[in-house]
């Protein structure tokens, strides 16, 4: 995955990088220990993670961006969406 794609991220309603999203998934949930950083509370209970994964949110690249394109908002209601978003959410 491109580290320089950008997404709306709807939980944490901000434009993020793909990068950013899988790095404060690997952070601890809850209380984290001495020195490290926590999850942020959007991100413990994000359903969006199979999407960034699969590249199914709309993205524009970091240059684009930053010359002023916005992404478009994933629609998280439609029925493909869901159907990744049951896949890969844990059991």
């Amino acid at each position: 995955m491109s580290k320089d794609l950008m997404f709306y991220c709807i939980p944490q309603q901000a434009y993020m990088r793909t990068e950013n999203c899988m790095n404060l998934r690997k952070r601890p949930a809850g209380k984290a220990p001495a020195g490290a950083q926590p999850m942020l509370r959007a991100c413990e209970k994000c359903t969006m993670y199979p999407l960034v994964d699969k590249k199914k949110v709309p993205t524009v690249s970091l240059g684009d961006y930053l010359g002023g394109n916005k992404p478009k908002i994933a629609n998280l209601q439609a029925a493909a969406n869901k159907k990744i978003i049951q896949a890969g959410l844990p059991k």
